[in-house]
């Protein structure tokens, strides 16, 4: 064991906080409001735990249907209460039935968790302090006391092919199909295993979504993606016995010096930086009576970026001008894996160009993008 936690023997970890099982095996009873399954499926197939609230259909009987709390749980029988930890009354009904129970926002039993490429990660809980306005004749006031928190902080990393697909998917919102991926509105639950392998000490964030994503492509040099990670919680974490781990993609970073830019429909050669952000407008909400978040409530996408590029005619500088309407489509490459980053709606909106003696123009750009009908911000990738 190492004397103290070095930066090095850091791994990083994530589990969708979701899971789901359909049998035909599945009964329900009154007796102990139970559900049970003759698969012995709860935990091994449907991965359930103990504070989960999971959604149940397919029953004949209505009252065997919607949410429910599971109370306890083994491979083939789970007990439930109402959502609130209320007494609820099941019907006495056989298998046989093609029912289906989901579960979405708790840690699976048994997690499946993918390792996370990084450069830096800053994954903590964002205490509110409380502070005493009590008059005293000490003139001093007593400690400050934590209040609300939230998880918050920046995965940031370069960009490899395939290493990512389930957070850019989550920061888009959308599904990858036939690999493109668009913005759409379905939110994604993450929890977060941070491992301090040196010192054996483990720790989880959960209820974490992406609020935003930012991709950088600088000049000469390695492409960039960072993730803004907002969460409800986080703990001390104990693995459990049958999780497991899977291995880290092998892929190269990409790099700057291969791929394209092409501005409003024409390839543009003489760039020297661009980057751009989704921001999903995200807040931590709060409840009385608890101090970890609520819930991470959506927003409102936004498409947003910078670029610049050397001042060789009047083109660009001009659509700054008249405010022109153009897109934008970055194409990342390493040998045959590519990511294409398209935004299809784009205006500047503002401009900056300096003179300070000899040497190259290079004006600074800020644009916006726009919806067009279909998405804000369209990411392909290779096949």
């Amino acid at each position: 064991m190492g004397c103290f936690a070095n930066g090095s023997a850091v791994q990083l970890y994530y589990v969708r906080e979701s899971s789901t099982m359909t049998a035909d095996t599945i009964s329900a009873a009154a007796a102990g409001s139970t559900f049970s399954d003759s698969g012995d499926g709860f935990i091994s197939s449907g991965q359930f735990d103990v504070g989960h609230i999971v959604d149940v259909s397919g029953f004949a009987t209505a009252a065997n249907n919607g949410k429910f709390k599971v109370a306890t749980v083994a491979d083939g029988a789970m007990t439930v209460t109402d959502v609130n930890g209320g007494a609820v009354t099941l019907v006495n009904e056989a298998a046989g039935e093609i029912v289906t129970i989901s579960q979405d926002g708790g840690i699976p039993a048994n997690p499946e968790l993918k390792p996370v490429r990084f450069v830096t990660q800053g994954l903590t809980p964002n205490v509110n302090q409380i502070e005493s306005a009590e008059m005293n004749p000490s003139r001093q006031r007593p400690p400050s006391r934590g209040g609300n928190y939230s998880v918050a902080g920046e995965i940031a990393a370069e960009v490899s092919f395939g290493s990512f697909s389930d957070l850019i998917e989550a920061a888009l919102q959308g599904t990858w199909a036939s690999n493109e991926l668009i913005v759409g509105s379905t939110e994604r639950s993450f929890a977060f295993l941070e491992r301090h392998t040196d010192i054996n000490v483990d720790y989880i964030y959960r209820g974490c979504k992406v609020g935003t994503m930012a991709i950088s492509a600088p000049l000469g040099d390695k492409a960039g993606i960072t993730f803004n990670i907002l969460g409800k919680g986080a703990a001390k974490y104990t693995v459990p016995a049958g999780a497991t781990f899977a291995a880290a993609t092998t892929t190269d970073m990409m790099v700057t010096t291969n791929g394209s830019f092409t501005e409003g429909g024409t390839a543009i050669a003489y760039a020297t930086e661009w980057s751009g952000t989704i921001d999903n407008g995200m807040e931590a909400s709060f409840a009385l009576f608890s101090r970890e978040a609520y819930c991470i409530s959506n927003g409102v996408a936004t498409v947003s970026g910078s670029m610049s590029a050397y001042l060789k005619d009047e083109v660009l500088w001009g659509k700054v001008l008249d405010e022109a309407e153009t897109s934008h489509v970055i194409v990342l490459q390493e040998g045959s894996d590519s990511y294409t980053i398209e935004v299809p709606k784009v205006r500047y909106v503002q401009g900056q160009k300096q003179v300070g003696g000899p040497g190259a123009v290079i004006p600074q750009y800020t644009w916006s993008g726009g919806y067009d009908g279909t998405t804000s911000l369209r990411i392909t990738r290779s096949s």
